[in-house]
């Protein structure tokens, strides 16, 4: 059976982002480098910059005045948010050229967006970390199944299909089946990319948020937003899905069970805004 990291290897002609996200990694790690220099590394791809602005702009990041160029979005948000934002939107855009075969890809999307944006209200509800950073993790959280999907497909769909009444065994059935479990695929494609630590740790550690260790608060955050989506887009009992949150994963992010409520609300009110964004089809 191959390892998470064979999987990523073995499908990475496929995978490449896009050279306007390696030239933004290369001025973020510049420390020579200033804002400006970002802003113009972003807008020499008018798809790239015309989607952050949109992103940037959009009701649920909640900025008060419209930012109308990317200098002044790097100004205001930093150059490791907007890093985050280019991220996500080289990753959609990579992975929408992907089909796998036996799945809906706009689905797949769908649900990684509400993800981000139950994650970001997450962390919003409790003042905790970055919300870019957190918002592109979480997006990031489940692109493991596609590459999965790409190299397994009839593994994978048997996986989904055995644990269609109790989604939270998936992990464990797809490592008895697969050999590596989505999270693990995850995690080893965002070292591939050589992405900074917390995304692979929180990804990889989503299922078992208290193993990511100094990054156990955005894995915290990524398991809560992924059993709210399985509340969303499942027929089962909501109150079942919701007692599978990992228990360390509320000690950790020291959030009220109680608002799970409003960050459900936030999340599907932003969901067709922004899946738009990023050119994915709402469902008919």
């Amino acid at each position: 059976m191959p390892t998470a990291e064979q999987l990523v290897a073995s499908s990475v002609t496929l995978v490449t982002l896009p050279e306007v996200f390696a030239r933004v990694k290369q001025v973020v790690d510049d420390p020579r480098a200033t804002t400006i220099d970002l802003a113009r590394v972003i807008s020499a791809d008018p798809g790239v910059s015309a989607r952050i602005l949109k992103l940037i702009n959009s009701a649920f990041w909640g900025f008060s005045g419209r930012i109308d160029s990317l200098a002044r979005a790097v100004s205001l948000l930093g150059m490791l948010h907007v890093h985050d934002l280019v991220l996500a939107t080289a990753v959609v855009g990579t992975f929408n050229r992907i089909r796998p075969e036996l799945m809906d890809v706009a689905r797949f999307w769908r649900s990684s967006i509400f993800r981000s944006l139950a994650a970001t209200a997450l962390a919003r509800n409790g003042h905790l970390v970055d919300l870019g950073r957190v918002f592109t993790e979480a997006l990031l959280s489940d692109l493991g199944h596609l590459i999965i999907y790409l190299k397994a497909p009839k593994l994978a769909a048997q996986a989904l299909e055995e644990t269609r009444t109790c989604p939270w065994q998936l992990a464990e059935t797809e490592r008895a089946l697969v050999g590596c479990d989505y999270a693990e695929v995850g995690g080893a494609l965002t070292d591939c990319w050589h992405l900074p630590q917390c995304f692979g740790e929180s990804i990889r550690h989503q299922n078992e948020p208290r193993k990511a260790q100094a990054h156990c608060l955005e894995a915290s955050l990524l398991n809560i937003a992924a059993a709210l989506d399985l509340v969303r887009s499942s027929k089962l009992d909501r109150a079942t899905l919701i007692a599978r949150i990992d228990p360390y994963a509320w000690e950790a992010t020291g959030l009220d069970p109680a608002c799970i409520e409003q960050v459900q609300t936030e999340a599907m009110d932003g969901l067709s805004a922004t899946a738009q964004l990023f050119g994915v089809p709402n469902e008919t």
